[in-house]
């Protein structure tokens, strides 16, 4: 039969090893996380570039006014606003799960075309959603009266985080929804940019609001 002494030093034994085991994973998860949110925020920042870059194209040659999330005025400081900027130093960019730009034009029977850059999780994946957004109008619901009803494409999806390769692509359908979106109101015609998303790209949702 063991001493008491031994037991102790026993006891003492199996949970150094647990403890250091648990102290190795801890370091793990927190450099994995660190890694992640490093990665995010780079890719944040690329994205909310990105979307101003439009924002400022539309407003300055065509007068179109974009509302934007973030506010621009959350994560940039300006010298001359729009087009001399930098990044603020105290804004979180890891923490951006959604940007989005948001026609605020259009009147009456419809409400914001949008593009929508988000995170999600399909399972227990982390993907990153570029989504084109509209109003098909308005169908009627038998407990609830009329409803405007919204369609959400997908313009691309990808796991994150994105690399070199699958940012071309991300650019690559940015460039080609902004060049319809811009013409849809150079030409004063909607049909141009709805038309495009509806021929080259899958509708993930529908819903009523």
């Amino acid at each position: 039969m063991a001493s008491k002494d031994e037991s102790k030093e026993e006891a003492g034994d199996w949970f150094d090893e647990l403890d250091e085991e648990l102290d190795k994973k801890t370091s793990e998860v927190f450099r994995d996380l660190g890694e992640k949110d490093a990665r995010m925020a780079e890719l944040n920042k690329q994205f909310i570039k990105d979307f101003w870059r439009v924002w400022i194209k539309f407003e300055n040659k065509l007068n179109v006014h974009f509302s934007m999330r973030p506010d621009y005025s959350s994560f940039a400081h300006f010298d001359e606003f729009p087009e001399e900027w930098e990044f603020r130093d105290d804004f979180d960019f890891s923490n951006v799960n959604k940007i989005e730009l948001m026609d605020k034009t259009q009147e009456n029977d419809r409400t914001g075309d949008s593009l929508v850059l988000e995170y999600y999780r399909e399972n227990d994946t982390l993907k990153v959603g570029l989504f084109f957004e509209f109003s098909e109008g308005e169908r009627y619901y038998k407990y609830s009266g009329w409803k405007r009803i919204y369609v959400r494409s997908s313009l691309f999806d990808e796991e994150f985080p994105i690399e070199d390769e699958e940012m071309e692509d991300f650019h690559e359908v940015l460039k080609e929804v902004v060049k319809n979106w811009y013409t849809s109101h150079l030409e004063r015609d909607r049909d141009v940019i709805i038309g495009h998303v509806k021929s080259e790209y899958d509708k993930v949702d529908e819903y009523p609001e």
